[in-house]
């Protein structure tokens, strides 16, 4: 998969989850698993793994955990 292919199935998926997710319990613990495992992978994993950039996942974890954590009481009644 090439590396812009990727961008975009990952923020397909982060579109998915923003959107279509609404509980508010199921995002504030996948907000915070996702934060958790971007910060993990950060420090434990190496950079580059068969030619696939973890750097960037972090990143994408880390901010697509954050947007759910922080917008979790967008569809409280």
């Amino acid at each position: 998969m090439s590396e812009y292919g990727f961008y975009a199935g990952a923020y397909a998926v982060f579109l998915l989850l923003f959107f279509c997710l609404k509980s508010y319990l199921l995002r504030k613990w996948l907000g915070i698993t996702l934060v958790a495992l971007g910060l993990a992978s950060i420090f434990i994993l190496p950079p580059f793994i068969a030619g696939f950039d973890l750097g960037i996942a972090s990143i994408y974890a880390i901010g697509s955990g954050a947007a759910l954590f922080f917008s979790r009481a967008r569809y409280a009644a």
